[in-house]
């Protein structure tokens, strides 16, 4: 018979009492152990990354891979490295938002090898698909951030899809060769007033301050995706005045106004158009104004009305 005398029971208890006390004890001290581990090891990997040994202690040290137009030193001066720099401190993403973000460039893989302290970076290209002049030019990246990026001065800028800027002589193998492209732009950089001290002792000789209208790049990108699959050829844009954008095409010089959502129309109106010179001399053409697309206007020489 089972012994179940309330004595028996008090000590049955008190045994489990005992042996849950003594489990609960290793497992703090597993933890503890664990713990202190983990701790040691991440103090240990820390000062050993933190040693000079894995540090990025020169530009040797950072391989560009991809940029096969594109002049190494322009995406070395974007990326802003500092020296030396803990492997464990550097920010992989950081740089290549940078690159993404100011350069022509569509993808960015960054990798990090300890043995021996190396990063490698491989980009993916955009070509410049428009010219933009502004003489004697430094363009700000980010003029209201305390890390902004100087580039230039250069007299001629060329422009990807997405309205990012760089200096014509960041592509010698295009300038070279005489490839640059045949679209360009007026007025595209806007005058920076007021740079930072920082900004102008960076500048070896006297310059003219200039950033990206961040507005005409948001048109810009609108436009250009408009531009690529329409069958008007546009030479040449003017944006000096915002609220009175030109463009130059077969048919002469062409008005459109503010760019709005009629752009589209706008340039398949100009389309309807292209049999124009057979009926009137393309050399009495002073402008066409297409700001309505649904009723262009075509201003001739030696006429006191435009014809409708």
């Amino acid at each position: 018979m089972t012994d179940s005398t309330p004595e028996s029971q008090i000590v049955n208890i008190r045994d489990r009492q005992q042996q849950l006390i003594r489990q609960r004890k290793q497992r703090f001290r597993r933890g503890a152990w664990r713990t202190l581990f983990i701790v040691g090891l991440t103090a240990g990997l820390g000062w050993a990354v933190c040693q000079p040994e894995w540090q990025i202690r020169q530009s040797s040290q950072v391989t560009l891979a991809g940029n096969e137009q594109i002049d190494g030193q322009t995406l070395e001066h974007l990326m802003t490295l500092q020296f030396p720099t803990s492997l464990i401190r550097f920010q992989p993403q950081v740089l290549a938002s940078k690159l993404k973000t100011n350069a022509h460039i569509s993808h960015v893989v960054v990798t990090r090898k300890l043995f021996p302290p190396r990063v490698k970076v491989v980009v993916q290209e955009l070509p410049p698909i428009a010219m933009t002049e502004c003489e004697g030019c430094t363009l700000i990246l980010n003029p209201d951030q305390s890390n902004s990026i100087t580039l230039g001065p250069a007299n001629v800028w060329l422009l990807d899809e997405r309205g990012v800027v760089l200096p014509a002589d960041s592509y010698p193998k295009l300038e070279k060769a005489q490839q640059l492209p045949k679209l360009t732009l007026d007025a595209y950089l806007q005058p920076e007033s007021k740079p930072t001290q920082s900004q102008a002792s960076s500048a070896s000789t006297p310059t003219k301050f200039v950033s990206i209208d961040r507005q005409k790049q948001a048109q810009w990108q609108q436009m250009y995706a408009l531009l690529e699959t329409s069958p008007v050829q546009v030479k040449h844009l003017n944006w000096q005045d915002p609220n009175k954008l030109m463009l130059q095409t077969k048919l002469g010089q062409i008005h459109i106004g503010p760019f709005s959502d009629r752009f589209n129309r706008q340039l398949q109106a100009l389309d309807e158009m292209r049999t124009l010179p057979k009926s009137v001399d393309p050399q009495q053409i002073v402008y066409i104004d297409v700001e309505n697309p649904e009723s262009p206007v075509l201003e001739l020489r030696n006429q006191a009305q435009p014809s409708r």
